[in-house]
């Protein structure tokens, strides 16, 4: 590899690892066990967007529930002893999924993707 391409990948990697640490210090809000609702109504503030799971029908009986009450954006939930439901949300080209426990929902963990490295 010549040092011209070598130069463009270092390059390439230092602005995405950049990118992606200012989109996780710009949540630092969100919490591990912060509830939800108040996680996605500053998400929603911040301009990301709740993509709607039209696959719910594919989903648990649990989600399906949360579905109903109005989160929409919620892919799958375990209901087993730690009640875990995923939520997925939208920015530009990225796309982040908020995983929470407990029938209360509260904030288990975050995690940003490429908007075209995870499905729905």
């Amino acid at each position: 590899m010549n040092n011209t391409m070598l130069t463009r990948l270092l390059v390439s990697i230092t602005l995405m690892c950049s990118s992606l640490a200012f989109a996780a210090d710009h949540l630092s809000f969100i919490t591990e066990g912060k509830p939800y609702s108040e996680v996605k109504q500053t998400l929603i503030d911040q301009g990301w967007a709740p993509i709607k799971n039209a696959k719910i029908d594919r989903s648990s009986l649990y989600a399906q529930e949360i579905y109903a009450m109005g989160m929409t954006e919620v892919t799958d939930c375990i209901s087993m002893e730690i009640d875990g439901c995923t939520f997925i949300y939208q920015k530009g080209k990225q796309r982040l999924e908020i995983k929470t426990i407990t029938r209360q929902l509260s904030v288990a963990s975050f995690r940003i993707y490429k908007k075209s490295s995870l499905p729905l």
